[in-house]
């Protein structure tokens, strides 16, 4: 062949069948498309849902990531020069180092006691909304407070950043503490006392208090803070005018010491602590700022011996007295020691305002000293009180009775109690007490309610000015008479609040809506339904009807008889009756006057024969 080609010859064997070749199968198709084939599409959502969670998952675990709370930091800052009393500024500087902004941010300054604000108030915390804390930025936020306290004395601030990443849901704290010491003081305070005291001793505290600086200081003031039950008899120098607690110290020059002291009497429950707390400041725009401040704090010592004052049928506690009252005080004392007591004697002091001494009744014992108001027993009338075993008791009376009314000079005489101070004592003392005398005291205080009085007075021939009656006298039958009534509000030695005072009209009396009010902040009311004449007044004070004028409605009203009552004396207003409470007792108060007639006994121009209604 051409071309040098080669060639296969196979031989066919004829007896062989031919049969047609079939083709080869072609190469199946690849590709994403083959994924969404329906027999693959199950397989294929598993595959996507599994790399959605996964994706998910790492989207959270990325974006937690991007949020650390390690990179928001706090500090608290302020001057290492820190004074008793002079203002300093707490600088509280913050940062956020996040990829996020922090939400809803929050300052919080928590103080210790003895911190206080720039204008006097002590403070125990204060917040500062920040809003929102931008990514990667950094702020600071400024407070002005005084420390107060001696020297040397630690304040520890806590400062709280409570915010919530803008990628999270929760919300985190940072927090941190600062120890800030108090490393000088402008005036330095002493307070020297006894550690233990028997209740109802006699005590004294002596207060020192010395200037600090190089420099005088002008317009200070002390103030004292006690326990109710510590007594004060004395002080040294007397406080300030119309003060009992408060020392005015025009100057005190550089380097100066002064004093106060202090007696009086202590009482409480054995075990119990009594505190005194002595503050000295200056008053700035009505405010008391506190340089110094110093406590001091007493225990209540076991009694060696017992002393207990009451009042038969009176619980001490809210004990509210009425004028005029008649008492029966009881004195029980015990020796609460292992040896006996010799030569007792025992007091009672009363204050003079309210009792009325021509009463008193001691039982053929004790004596009563008149000028000082004192009634005294001895061992000679009281056996037990020249001897006192261990443990044994003994006791004496006396009655009185409280003043009616009780005497008032001016408007600010008031809020009176009934006090007995009683007071027993030895000079004959165990050694084992190691005092030259034992004197226990004891104080019984009961308050005195006020006198609540209301008068009710008729008249035809009205006395005040601008107002008449009219009519015949005596009443006629289906005529009408016109009258006057006068409601007169008294008042004791207590300021009384919502006072209320109410009569009903009997049928056939009429309400001319005619009345003459003396009284501010005061209404009047009339119910036509039920004939109820109403006046509320506000307040009354003590003292109205005696150091000031009575309280007084005048209200006219009128009669128009019946057949039927010809020949009677008509009742023109049924019983008045008031009620108020007293400010200082709490005790609600009320009173009554009498139904008054057409005899209206209160007009001197209205003769018997007057009276009865007639045809």
């Amino acid at each position: 062949m051409d071309g040098g080609e080669e060639f296969q010859i196979t031989e066919i064997n004829p007896q062989e069948p031919i049969y047609p070749q079939e083709p080869k199968p072609s190469k199946k198709r690849k590709g994403l498309i083959s994924l969404f084939y329906r027999k693959n599409l199950p397989r294929t959502l598993f595959f996507l849902v599994v790399i959605f969670i996964v994706v998910a998952i790492g989207a959270i675990i990325w974006g937690r990531q991007s949020f650390s709370p390690a990179k928001v930091e706090l500090s608290v800052k302020t001057s290492p020069d820190i004074a008793s009393g002079k203002e300093v500024i707490l600088t509280i500087e913050y940062t956020n180092d996040n990829r996020v902004n922090l939400n809803d941010s929050l300052l919080i300054i928590n103080y210790p006691s003895g911190v206080f604000s720039s204008d006097g108030k002590e403070i125990h915390q204060e917040q500062r909304d920040l809003k929102q804390i931008s990514k990667k930025s950094q702020g600071q936020e400024s407070f002005r407070v005084r420390f107060v306290g001696g020297k040397g004395e630690f304040k520890t601030i806590t400062a709280i950043l409570s915010y919530q990443p803008q990628n999270i849901n929760s919300r985190f704290e940072k927090s941190t503490d600062q120890r800030i010491e108090i490393n000088s003081v402008l005036i330095s305070i002493k307070i020297d006392g006894p550690e233990n005291v028997i209740s109802g001793q006699d005590v004294s505290y002596l207060i020192e208090y010395e200037n600090k600086t190089n420099n005088d200081i002008s317009n200070l003031r002390a103030e004292i803070a006690y326990s109710e039950d510590f007594k004060i008899k004395n002080t040294d120098p007397k406080p300030a005018e119309g003060t009992t607690n408060v020392w005015q110290i025009n100057t005190l020059k550089a380097g100066e010491k002064k004093v106060i002291g202090l007696n009086g009497i202590l009482q409480g429950e054995e075990g119990e602590d009594k505190a005194l707390e002595v503050m000295i400041g200056t008053m700035e725009n009505e405010q008391f700022l506190q340089y110094s401040r110093s406590e001091y704090s007493t225990k209540i010592a076991p009694s060696p011996l017992l002393l207990l004052v009451t009042l038969e049928r009176v619980e001490e506690e809210n004990c509210n007295l009425n004028p005029g009252q008649h008492l029966k005080y009881i004195i029980e004392f015990r020796n609460n020691t292992d040896v006996a007591l010799k030569e007792l004697i025992l007091k009672a002091y009363l204050e003079d305002s309210v009792f009325d001494f021509k009463s008193l009744e001691l039982d053929r014992v004790g004596y009563f000293d008149s000028r000082q108001n004192v009634i005294t027993w001895g061992g000679g009338e009281v056996p037990k009180l020249n001897l006192l075993e261990p443990n044994e008791s003994g006791s004496v009376n006396f009655t009185i009775d409280l003043k009616n009314p009780i005497p008032m000079n001016n408007y600010n005489d008031k809020n009176f109690q009934a006090t007995v101070l009683s007071e027993i004592g030895t000079l004959t003392v165990p050694a084992k007490f190691a005092m030259k005398e034992l004197k226990i005291s004891r104080e019984f205080s009961c308050k005195v309610n006020s006198q609540l009085d209301i008068k009710s007075k008729v008249y035809y021939n009205e006395p005040a000015p601008g107002i008449f009656n009219t009519g015949p006298l005596p009443p006629k039958v289906n005529e009408l008479t016109t009258y006057t009534v006068h409601w007169q509000i008294s008042n004791g030695s207590n300021d009384l609040e919502n006072v209320r005072v109410s009569a009903v009209l009997p049928q056939g009396i009429s309400w001319s809506n005619y009345y003459i009010n003396k009284v501010s902040d005061s209404q009047v009311y009339y119910n036509e339904r039920t004939k109820e004449v109403i006046w509320e007044i506000q307040k009354v004070p003590a003292g109205v009807g005696s150091v000031s004028s009575l309280y007084e409605l005048i209200f006219q009203i009128g009669l128009t008889p019946s057949i039927n009552q010809v020949g009677e004396s008509p009742v023109l207003i049924n019983e008045s009756s008031a009620e108020g409470k007293d400010t200082f007792t709490q005790v609600i108060l009320d009173s009554s006057a009498r139904a008054v007639t057409t005899m209206i006994p209160d007009d001197p121009n209205n003769a018997y024969n007057k009276s009865r209604v007639v045809e």
